[in-house]
């Protein structure tokens, strides 16, 4: 178990707005230049004025033991908040002092002046690099610093930044087969300029970049298996990674920041084959993550211009196809966070996912397609995604001229959530004037925004034959809340739109329970017994894996208590026992695992010699936390009913315990069947659903296997824990 801080290059000017302690020593910090205010500016022949950016620090480690944080700002702070907050991550803040645990790897900020100002901390999970300096393929670069220009990247070849190591320029690579770009250093762009052409009108200027040549950091032109792990971008002057017509292309672990100029867009990829992006950590002043068709902002035949890089080499690249982007976050100052387009020159977009990413601050879309040349642009799902919005979102404005400044024209603004829509550009759509797209079978799937106002969704076609259709919205929520119905300003549907649909399912987490209900413990197992020789308060506590789970190495839990705390004393039921013991130090405890019950209630009966020892056991309270595993289809409430009072019954050996009910952490069918067996019993049921549709209360990240994944945390245990304690404490003798 080990932590390593970077080390880090003094330059000048730097960021002291926090000083940071870890595990009780003092750390160093980076700086990069990030925008303070969403002001962009069609070109006017020369790059944004600094007095719009603002320095902050970052902070780059790796990781793989818990780490004690102590970060104190140097000015006065009434609030501090850490996004993304599904890292459960909750601070305390004494005399000035913020501190917090990190149990594991993450990418995240901490905000003590609001958006601006923030300290961004990048922890990255341990390397695992296997290299030979010695290799002739490898380009190595160790700590300090390197000026390379523009580098040509062959096939074959790995280029390694080091810790500490700073390379200033861009990477280049055609044609190049199995490359990889790997390393925890820095890509440091900033000494990338544009190449005035020729100059042009400085005020109303309506067009993108066309007097100026301009190179993007890393530019990858068909190449095929190419590998991005590790590395920290900064300053980009254009895009941060432009891959264009490249097949099995893999980015993790990259962190992007420092995103101030002019079109600094994050990852931008055109017409590729087979992408996956995960664990990644993007601030852009443009757009963040982009599935593009071509862009050709050529100025004369932009179609034959077009044609010629779509089908080369007696190859076509005209489709974008098979991608799965994830475990993102994104900050997101000036443009769209997670989109498709706006270019869209393909034949076909299709089976693109963006699922499990955090949205931490955005001033444009938020999950975007805009479809302005002519792709079919089908069966794309953003599924699991978390918004969270500022109070006052800073509305992103045109410059119009020199020395004007920005003010946000509108306080109560809010982007849309959802945007989809076909239309003609008068800029981007060059080369397919006589040609438009579709768009057509688009999933969101539990889309929770966070903030004061209301979700949007805007969606628009172009005419008859090129829609916006059979988008299906199911789980949206707004601070945990589903949302049911929009309308007004919070549901635009323009023209030529078609089959547009809200739904909310209360069921869709259990599908995320992909853990066996078969064999959980050893017959022997089932039942377990603590302190069960006192004589004091007897609770018998009867569920499933989130009270007891055996140790299982083939799904990664190697543990034997409750799924899936990170240590026993941190599930609920040894939460609630120390409680308990608090005020009857001779209680006793019992635990009996009835996922077999659960798995077949309607014949419940014939499982509940599998309990004899809980029976015997004599509480004198029961607490009923179960009903996950119940199959969900053709849910049988009378039956369950009847069959859980046998098991009630049967545990209860003098009929003497008074019954606590919960309902399920993942809402269930059966949560109205616990209800109502709870009134008829006379006894409290405690609500858990809502806990189980907030992945902060989930172990998520934690574990490989994603049903151990989405069982409670140790933050969902502790709630657990505490609203069960308010039914079961003042039911407990002193």
């Amino acid at each position: 178990m080990s932590y390593t801080v970077y080390p880090v290059i003094d330059k000048e000017p730097r960021s002291s707005d926090y000083r940071v302690l870890i595990n009780g020593k003092e750390t160093k910090a980076n700086t990069a230049w990030v925008s303070a205010v969403p002001f962009n500016r069609r070109w006017p022949g020369h790059q944004r004025e600094k007095d719009q950016a603002e320095a902050i620090q970052f902070l780059s480690l790796s990781t793989d033991e818990p780490l004690s944080f102590e970060i104190i700002p140097t000015l006065p702070f009434e609030e501090i908040r850490i996004r993304p907050q599904s890292l459960g991550i909750l601070p305390t803040v004494e005399n000035g002092t913020i501190r917090f645990t990190l149990d594991r790897p993450a990418y995240f900020t901490v905000e003590a002046y609001g958006r601006n100002r923030a300290l961004h901390i990048f922890a990255d999970p341990m390397p695992n690099y296997r290299l030979e300096k010695t290799d002739a393929n490898l380009l190595y670069f160790g700590a300090g610093e390197h000026d390379i220009g523009v580098l040509e990247l062959k096939s074959n070849q790995t280029l390694f930044i080091d810790e500490g190591a700073v390379v200033y320029g861009c990477i280049h690579a055609i044609d190049a087969q199995n490359i990889k770009i790997l390393g925890r250093g820095i890509l440091d762009n900033s000494k990338n300029k544009e190449q005035i052409l020729f100059e042009t009108n400085l005020e109303n200027n309506t067009e993108a970049v066309s007097n100026a040549k301009r190179r993007h950091t890393v530019e990858l032109e068909y190449c095929t298996d190419i590998e991005i792990e590790g590395i920290t971008l900064r300053d980009s002057l254009v895009y941060n990674i432009r891959p264009i017509g490249c097949e099995n292309l893999t980015i993790q672990n990259v962190k992007i920041i420092g995103c101030w100029r002019y079109n600094s867009d994050g990852i931008d990829m055109h017409n590729c084959v087979n992408v996956h992006i995960s664990n990644c950590f993007i601030r852009t002043f443009d757009d963040s993550i982009c599935v593009k068709g071509f862009d050709c902002y050529y100025e004369g035949d932009v179609a034959a211009a077009v044609r010629a890089a779509m089908y080369r080499n007696g190859k076509a690249y005209d489709v974008f196809k098979h991608v799965l982007i994830e475990k993102c976050v994104i900050w997101n100052d000036w443009g769209r966070s997670l989109e498709i387009g706006a270019e869209t020159k393909a034949e076909e977009i299709t089976d693109i996912t963006f699922r499990d990413c955090d949205l931490i601050h955005l001033t444009g879309s938020a999950l975007d397609c805009m479809n302005v040349d002519y792709a079919d642009v089908h069966h794309v799902t953003f599924r699991d995604i978390r918004i969270e919005c500022d109070d006052v979102i800073p509305a992103p404005l045109i410059q119009k001229k020199d020395g004007e400044v920005y003010e946000n024209p509108n306080l109560d603004y809010m982007p849309p959530t959802l945007a989809l829509s076909v239309v003609y550009h008068h800029e981007y759509s060059k080369g397919s004037e006589a040609r438009r797209g579709r768009n057509r079978d688009f999933l969101f799937e539990n889309i929770h925004v966070f903030g004061k106002k209301s979700p949007k969704v805007k969606c628009v076609g172009f005419d008859e034959e090129h829609k916006t259709e059979n988008v299906l919205i199911r789980n949206l929520f707004l601070n945990g809340t589903p949302i049911r119905e929009l309308s007004g300003d919070a549901w635009l549907m323009g023209d030529f739109t078609d089959r547009i649909t809200l739904e909310y399912d209360p069921y869709s987490q259990m599908a995320k329970n992909t853990v066996d209900s078969k064999e959980q413990l050893k017959e022997s197992d089932l039942v377990k017994f603590h302190l069960s020789e006192q004589n004091g308060t007897k609770i018998l506590f009867v569920g499933n894996s989130i009270t007891l789970h055996g140790i299982r190495p083939e799904i990664g839990w190697h543990r034997c208590y409750g799924m899936a705390a990170s240590s026993e004393e941190n599930d609920y039921v040894h939460r609630l026992e120390k409680a308990v013991l608090e005020k009857d130090p001779n209680a006793a405890f019992s635990i009996c695992q009835v996922a077999n019950w659960e798995r077949q209630y309607k014949e419940g009966r014939e499982t509940l010699s599998l309990y004899e020892s809980a029976r015997d056991f004599g509480a004198n309270m029961i607490l009923i936390r179960l009903i996950e595993n119940c199959p969900k289809k053709d849910f049988d409430e009378a039956v369950f009913k009847k069959e859980l009072d046998a098991l009630v019954q049967y545990l209860d050996k003098d009929q003497k315990a008074k019954l606590i009910v919960t309902t399920g952490f993942w809402r269930h069918p059966g949560d109205e069947a616990l209800r109502s067996y709870a009134k008829e019993k006379n006894a409290p049921c405690v609500e858990l659903g809502d806990l189980g549709e907030d992945d902060a209360m989930k172990a998520i990240g934690l574990f490989e296997h994603k049903g151990v994944a989405n069982h409670p945390g140790d933050l969902g245990m502790k709630h657990i824990a505490e609203r069960i304690a308010e039914q079961l404490l003042p039911l407990i003798q002193s």
